[in-house]
Order: C-alpha cells, then sequence, then structure tokens
C-alpha cells in the first residue's frame, strides 16, 4: 500500500514526494547492479547492468566419475619358448635359406640366359600350316666357327670344307599331352630339297639330294622347309649347335658317361676308345658323336650314338652335382648361348620346354627311334644315300599330326 509523506519548505508551502513501500517480508539478493546518478549527472552514459552467472556448486567429498579402463592384452615380460625343438627349426632355417639363395640365383641365371641367346631366322619360305603339338628341328653342324687353328687339329675337324653342313638333324614333337618322340633323320637322306633361290643367286627347282646339303644351298630356311616337305609337320622352333658348343657343353657339365660296345679308333675324328662304360670329356665326346666310317652301320650307327650322348648330357645337367652347383650352370649357360643358334621367335620359356621333353625322353618317357629306311646304302645320284620306307615313314609321321 502506497503512502504520501510530507513537508512544508521555508516559505510554508507543501512539498510532498509519493514513496512506494518497496521493502519486502525477505530480503532477496539483487540480481542485476544499478547505478544511480546525480545532479548535473544525467547526461552521461549509464552503465550496463552485467549478468552474474550462477556457478555450480561442487561438493568437495564427491569425486568425479572415471571413464571404464580399455580392456587391453597383457604382455608378458618373458620371451614365450617355441614349441619346435631347436635341431628342427635350425634345419628349417638352413633349408629357407638355401631354397632363397637357388631362387634368386636362378632368376638371375634365366634372364642372362634370355639375354645372351643368339638368334637367326629359322623359318620357312613356304610354310606349313601349323600341325598339332609343338615340333622343333634339332641341327648340329659341322660350323667351326670359334675354333682356333690349334683347336681344329686337336678336335681333328679339319679346316672350312666349304658349304656348312649338317651332321646330325632330329625332330622332336611335343604333343598336346606332353608326350614327347625323338625322331633322327639321317643326314645321308635323299629326300627333295624344295624349289628355292640359293645362296649364290640362283633359281633352282625341286630336285632330289642329301638332307644335309639344304642348309649350304638355302641356308636355315631352306633346311626348315625341307624338312617340312618330306614330313608333312609344321616347324615351330629350331636351335643349332656347332662342333665348339658340343666340346663346351660337355666340359661344362663335367663330362657324359657313353657305353662303348667295342673297341674303337678312328683316325678321321681322332676317336681312340676301349670298350665299356665310361665318362667322356669334350673332345672325346664330339668325336664320339662325329665318328662313322669307323662305325660298320655307317650313317645309322652314328644317329644312334648321338641319341645316347643327347640322353647322357640330359641325365647328367639333372644329377645334384650340376644342377645345384652354381659354378657348373653359370659355366652350362655360358658355354650353350655362345655356340646354340635359336629362331627369331624362340624365346627362353620355349627352351624350358624343350628341356624338359629332352629330360623325360633320357628318362624313359618318351620314344627315341629313327625315320623307317628302306636301304642305308642306295647309289644315287649324289652318292651313297639313305632311301627313306615311304610308306613307314609316312605313317610314323600321320601318327605326330603331320598334313
Amino acid at each position: 500500500m502506497e503512502s504520501t509523506v510530507y513537508r512544508r519548505g521555508s516559505d510554508g508551502k507543501v512539498i510532498g514526494t509519493p514513496e512506494t513501500n518497496l521493502v519486502p517480508d525477505q530480503p532477496v539478493e539483487p540480481v542485476f547492479s544499478v547505478t544511480t546518478f546525480r545532479s548535473g549527472e544525467i547526461d552521461q552514459t549509464q552503465a550496463q547492468p552485467k549478468i552474474v552467472a550462477e556457478k555450480p556448486q561442487v561438493n568437495p567429498r564427491v569425486s568425479k566419475p572415471k571413464p571404464p579402463r580399455p580392456n587391453l592384452p597383457k604382455f608378458s615380460k618373458t620371451k614365450r619358448k617355441s614349441r619346435i625343438p631347436w635341431p628342427i627349426r635350425l634345419i628349417r632355417n638352413v633349408v629357407l635359406a638355401f631354397f632363397s639363395f637357388y631362387l634368386g640365383f636362378y632368376l638371375i641365371l634365366g634372364f642372362h640366359a634370355a639375354k645372351s641367346l643368339n638368334k637367326m631366322p629359322a623359318s620357312a619360305k613356304v610354310a606349313l600350316a601349323k600341325t598339332a603339338g609343338s615340333n622343333w628341328l634339332l641341327v648340329g653342324s659341322d660350323s667351326r666357327e670359334g675354333l682356333s687353328k690349334a683347336e681344329r687339329r686337336q678336335l681333328h675337324t679339319g679346316g672350312d670344307v666349304g658349304p656348312q653342313r649338317t651332321d646330325t638333324i632330329m625332330l622332336i614333337h611335343i604333343a598336346d599331352n606332353g608326350k614327347s618322340t625323338l625322331v633322327s633323320l639321317p643326314r645321308d637322306s635323299y629326300v627333295t630339297i624344295p624349289a628355292h633361290i640359293s645362296l649364290d643367286g640362283s633359281s633352282v627347282k625341286d630336285r632330289k639330294n642329301k638332307i644335309n646339303t639344304a642348309i649350304g644351298k638355302g641356308g636355315t630356311p631352306l633346311l626348315v622347309e625341307t624338312v617340312e616337305r618330306n614330313t608333312g609337320l609344321h616347324i615351330d622352333h629350331y636351335m643349332e649347335v656347332g662342333f665348339k658348343g658340343i666340346r663346351d657343353i660337355t666340359d661344362a657339365v663335367g663330362g657324359v658317361n657313353m657305353c662303348v660296345a667295342a673297341d674303337v679308333t678312328d683316325k678321321n675324328s681322332g676317336l681312340s676308345l676301349l670298350a665299356g662304360c665310361q665318362e667322356l670329356d669334350g673332345r672325346n665326346a664330339l668325336a664320339y658323336v662325329r665318328m662313322r666310317y669307323a662305325d660298320p652301320r655307317g650313317d645309322l650307327g652314328r644317329v644312334e650314338r648321338q641319341q645316347q650322348f643327347l640322353s647322357s648330357v640330359m641325365k647328367k645337367v639333372a644329377t645334384p652335382s650340376v644342377l645345384l652347383n652354381p659354378i657348373s650352370m653359370w659355366k652350362l649357360v655360358n658355354a650353350g648361348t655362345a655356340s646354340v643358334n635359336v629362331g627369331e621367335a624362340d624365346s627362353i620359356v620355349d627352351l624350358g620346354k624343350l628341356a624338359k621333353a629332352m629330360r623325360g625322353l633320357s628318362n624313359g618317357k618318351g620314344t627315341l627311334m629313327t625315320v623307317p629306311v628302306s636301304d642305308p646304302n642306295a647309289t644315287t645320284a649324289a652318292g651313297s644315300s639313305v632311301i627313306w620306307d615311304e610308306a613307314a615313314a609316312r605313317e610314323l609321321f600321320v601318327s605326330l599330326g603331320a598334313n
């Protein structure tokens, strides 16, 4: 309820100032602070009221809740013992070390071999259509390339004897099922040499001659075309090795074991061996596969010795003393790449497949044979020649997929 308080001034007039009773029953703490003004301070700026926020009251006796601890695995300070006995762990580590070493070594060896391959044109000018499986033509030539005069005298190879000829001709057929067949074609085989342009530029028609003369008349392409023409098989891959290659490859593997049926002495090849199984070095191995005049079977006997030599080389390569010997393997690859030529399209992968096929042949998992012959010593315009049994030969080649 409002009340008015009056008082009189000096002139007797009544001065009244109404006041409101603002006193509450209980004191209330002001939330805002107010600034009052005296006379003459009306024009001054009034301070803004400050809001005082209430601070939350914290009970010191009540602790803050702690976050849950993560459930971490406990690690023991002591080293856990392996359940594998230490001798077995040692053997395991040694095996892994050897495996890693040989894996790296053979990768490097493979790259080295691929980079060092000597390639040459080896496709027929007029090639047959592709036939079943894969066919390799392996040729051992009478090339003296890489041999010094002293080496030629030691190996009884003689000097250059005119156009190059092929002492060894083998056809290796790898069937789609992996089975391999090696067919030797005697170097004196009397076959048709297809029409061609000879190395001297002259044009030559189809004519009969010994198969080993083809490479000297038209190079490797003519030899490949001659084999295709007379067998009906498309040649997919080609490999040629000279005298030096046979000697060096044999020495690289530490010699090859050969069984000689009887004592033999051959002045032309320089071969002199006693009967029995024995290890031949590179010089004697070359003479052994070249010799034919002292062999009563002539060219056919030489074909069998060439097959025997090839089988012995592959068996020796697969032995641990060579296969697990980095020095021997490096020498073998260098000997091969230095004196072996392959076709332009042949790769290190193709050579690996050939090696696998030859390894199977040396283990008796394939077939080794010579083309069927009707007359091993026929008199022809080219001299003493080998005449194929046409019907039997055709049957053989058809069984290998010939057209």
